[in-house]
């Protein structure tokens, strides 16, 4: 399993556009309505396939998109004991209900029309905060806190039984606390409303992140 080291991409009228290169013609996408195209070579180089191999595994192949959202943060704990968090601020899953779209040819399949959600999936856990236990165990107790970036992680994958590859992402890097975090308190006990906001937000199973599931596939010969 490996993910792609791939270039950044570009977005345009709030659809995913994946700039072509050598290695990827066109990748279209757009989030709000979850549908869009993938070439069937993009699809060929990210498994290592021939035409004939992709012609016959095109039908069992499944394309997800994923939106990664992780927070950093400084904080101070007790005895003047500083350390740093992460947060998952929010990470969806969602598959993707794809068209195999044919070659007049016959060579093999042009492509995949994405035309929609089949399923979804999402996470989130809760932010550091006074009252809270310290990262470092030697801190007791959170203190202060401080957001340091938030970042965005988009892009899809395609899935063939238990081997998942990934196309070209965009990361987003701001100094935006998340949207789904409420204010941190500055004393006392965690509010139970921050807790139970956060649990709220989780609908359905937690999906883990790209590198969790690199290291638990493994690419059949």
């Amino acid at each position: 399993m490996r993910l792609l080291p791939v270039m950044i991409s570009a977005i345009a009228a709030g659809s995913l556009l994946l700039a072509p290169t050598a290695a990827h013609a066109a990748i279209r996408f757009d989030p709000s309505t979850n549908t869009g195209f993938i070439d069937g070579g993009d699809v060929r180089a990210a498994f290592g396939w021939d035409e004939a191999r992709l012609a016959r595994n095109a039908p069992e192949i499944g394309f997800t998109y994923h939106v990664g959202k992780e927070a950093a943060y400084t904080v101070v704990c007790e005895r003047g004991v500083r350390a740093t968090a992460g947060h998952n601020a929010g990470s969806t899953s969602t598959g993707l209900e794809a068209v195999v779209a044919g070659n007049p040819t016959g060579d093999g399949p042009t492509g995949f029309r994405l035309i929609g959600a089949r399923s979804g999936a999402s996470s989130m856990d809760i932010a550091p905060e006074p009252g809270l236990p310290c990262p470092d165990e030697r801190g007791g107790k959170i203190r202060r806190v401080r957001h340091l970036s938030t970042t965005v992680t988009t892009g899809l994958s395609a899935e063939f039984r238990d081997v998942q590859v990934y196309f070209p992402q965009m990361r987003t890097v701001s100094t935006e606390p998340p949207a789904s975090v409420a204010p941190a308190a500055h004393s006392g006990e965690p509010p139970a409303s921050a807790a139970s906001a956060a649990y709220s937000a989780v609908s359905r199973t937690a999906w883990a992140n790209a590198s969790e599931r690199c290291s638990k596939l493994r690419k059949r010969p």
